[in-house]
């Protein structure tokens, strides 16, 4: 783990549980920001996990000086975990979900409906480059850091649940 993570990713974990996010989805503050909570970028994105101004306060987050919670890890990992948690009911796929948290999820229906397509694959040479990018970036994270692929991730409960409906 890099040494800069180690203050947050313990922390963060559980909000990503709390919120049916699979912890190990922590890990895209790494690509966002390398996990520095100052971190903005120019087009308006700020936090951990830079979140714009519209969708940081969508998930109830102040965004205006010198209150911006964006820049405090714990309320920018709750909305983070909730926009991804959305985004993963809307497109079924963790994939499709990390791509419509980069592009915006306009752009990622958009070219499903064009491409007549249901996967990140048939859709990713249309995706702007940086996108293109970002998908397998953070597979890779998750993998190196966890050991898991983004196809294996579930949400928290989804294993308990099977196991007692086995027994």
């Amino acid at each position: 783990m890099p040494k800069i993570a180690q203050p947050y990713v313990g922390r963060l974990k559980p909000i990503f549980t709390a919120e049916g996010v699979p912890p190990e989805l922590v890990w895209v503050a790494e690509v966002e920001s390398s996990f520095d909570p100052r971190a903005r970028s120019p087009a308006g994105a700020a936090g951990l996990f830079q979140l714009m101004p519209a969708t940081a306060r969508r998930y109830g987050l102040k965004t205006s000086w010198p209150w911006d919670e964006r820049l405090k890890p714990e309320p920018s990992a709750r909305a983070a975990a909730q926009y991804l948690e959305y985004l993963h009911s809307r497109f079924k796929d963790w994939r499709l979900a990390l791509a419509a948290y980069n592009a915006g999820e306009g752009t990622v229906e958009e070219l499903l409906k064009r491409q007549k397509a249901h996967s990140f694959d048939a859709i990713a040479t249309h995706l702007p480059a940086e996108t293109q990018m970002y998908v397998p970036k953070v597979e890779a994270i998750v993998w190196r850091r966890e050991g898991r692929k983004l196809a294996e991730l579930e949400a928290p409960g989804i294993e308990r649940t099977r196991v007692k409906g086995e027994g």
